[in-house]
């Protein structure tokens, strides 16, 4: 027993296998947070361009044509064009508390009226037993 207790070999792959383990799942940690912060940053970018009137779509109710238009500029979206729900509307059609996106209303609204558009999609995930991220944008627009 003594000799066994004295013997190093090993003692690196054992180590390895303590402290390897964490390390690994800190790195897949911090590369999946830095993907949903830059989804993040362009689904903002994109839905406020979408919002600029730099497309025809969002003054005609184009749902189609804006999904097309964001996802353009998307990547680390699972399926952008299937799963991003996208929805606007007047703003003083939405109740005072919060709701959750839901991609259902998709209106052009009438010249001069104040409109929110709001967008949420989710992330690639890679990390095992993390539950889906989501990111989303609204932007408000004035309607010409």
């Amino acid at each position: 027993m003594g000799a066994f207790r004295q013997d190093a070999a090993g003692s690196t792959a054992v180590e390895f296998a303590f402290i390897g383990m964490a390390f690994i799942v800190l790195l897949l940690g911090i590369f999946q947070f830095a993907l949903a912060f830059f989804a993040q940053m362009y689904i903002h970018d994109a839905v406020s361009e979408a919002a600029t009137g730099r497309t025809v779509g969002t003054y005609a109710g184009n749902r189609s044509q804006v999904v097309t238009q964001i996802c353009a500029r998307m990547f680390a979206l699972d399926n952008c064009a299937i799963n991003l729900q996208l929805e606007t509307q007047p703003l003083a059609s939405y109740p005072a508390n919060a709701q959750p996106i839901t991609g259902a209303t998709f209106v052009a609204g009438t010249s001069g009226t104040v409109m929110l558009i709001r967008a949420r999609a989710p992330v690639i995930t890679f990390v095992p037993g993390l539950p889906t991220l989501h990111v989303s944008a609204a932007a408000l627009y004035t309607r010409p």
